[in-house]
């Protein structure tokens, strides 16, 4: 049956326009560059771009020195407020594990990590995602062939492996860009190396870590993370879907319901606990602004009189919103549409 679902998927016009945009992902991936750790362009007065010729050696050793000298001043710190305590307890143990203090080549890791999560793919992949399963059962419902899948003996099995697919496709598809994305990222700066060293060398605000991650650690974590938001995208979109008369209803449902926790951003009278949470999990700012998410502490919230961290707070949401669609889609099946 997925099978089946897939071939249908890539046999219309919408799997035509989803390989294009994937093709055009992979096409722009080399031009998607971070500054590296060698590199310092600057503004000049006449605020022109100016590059940094000092030896790239040189330049390197200068960031790694700051970013140490940060760490050693918050580590150094003494206060009594529990969240710059719990700033202070990492940057200790940044120092502590760390397994060399000096500069070491992460070019790989940084452009790597750049890519990831970058907000222009980020932002394709979801249009990528919407286009597939915000058609997924609209399509069938507008040319009349729900009445007979509704009508065979295998109408759950066949709803449910539009549900599967939901969860199957966007680990692939994703899987597919971090391949091309390693591809393309070691014939322009080589085979990886130094990923068990820490990961605040490649990250700018590396202060706020929420662990003594290694690279590869850090990684592996916003690239879970990022697959999380993208199923969860996909598994809300197709039950719009199924609860939709027309793609153009889908589409602005799954829209709405990805803009929803930004809106809600905008209404101060919330409580601050939650106030606090959709700041900093809606999935408009996961897509836009991943880094101030992964990995990161934002300081705690107070839940029914326990003291939570946020950011772990906001992931099990994340995690609970994919059960949460696939649970009201199986709801869907059994009680409205085979009912």
């Amino acid at each position: 049956m997925i099978l089946w679902e897939l071939k249908k998927i890539f046999k219309c016009k919408t799997g035509l326009i989803v390989f294009a945009l994937f093709i055009f992902i992979c096409g722009v991936m080399s031009f998607l560059k971070p500054t590296l750790e060698t590199e310092n362009p600057y503004r000049n007065d006449q605020y022109e771009l100016v590059e940094d010729t000092r030896p790239k050696k040189e330049i390197a050793d200068e960031k790694f020195n700051e970013k140490i000298k940060q760490i050693e001043q918050m580590a150094n710190t003494y206060v009594n407020d529990n969240s710059i305590n719990k700033i202070i307890v990492i940057s200790r143990d940044h120092l502590r594990f760390m397994k060399c203090k000096e500069y070491k080549d992460v070019d790989f890791y940084k452009a790597m990590d750049h890519r990831v999560d970058h907000p222009f793919m980020s932002i394709l992949m979801v249009i990528i995602f919407v286009l597939i399963f915000s058609n997924i059962y609209t399509d069938e419902r507008v040319s009349g062939v729900d009445n007979i899948i509704l009508s065979s003996k295998n109408k759950l099995k066949a709803l449910y492996s539009k549900l599967a697919l939901a969860i199957i496709l966007p680990i692939v598809i994703y899987g597919l860009y971090l391949a091309m994305a390693f591809l393309v990222t070691v014939l322009q700066y080589g085979m990886p190396v130094n990923g068990g060293l820490e990961a605040f060398r490649i990250v700018d605000a590396g202060i706020f870590l929420k662990h003594a991650f290694t690279i590869n650690g850090y990684l592996l974590l916003k690239i879970g993370t990022m697959t999380l938001v993208f199923m969860s995208i996909a598994v809300f979109s197709s039950f719009f879907s199924f609860i939709s008369t027309n793609s153009l209803a889908s589409i602005s449902a799954t829209l709405i319901f990805i803009g929803f926790g930004k809106v809600c951003t905008l209404i101060k009278f919330l409580p601050n606990s939650l106030l606090n949470i959709v700041t900093k999990g809606n999935y408009v700012d996961l897509l836009f602004y991943p880094d101030r998410f992964v990995g990161m502490y934002a300081g705690d919230v107070l839940i029914l009189g326990k003291s939570l961290d946020l950011i772990n707070l906001c992931n099990g949401i994340l995690i609970g919103m994919i059960f949460i669609g696939v649970g009201i889609s199986i709801f869907t099946f059994k009680k409205i549409l085979t009912k």
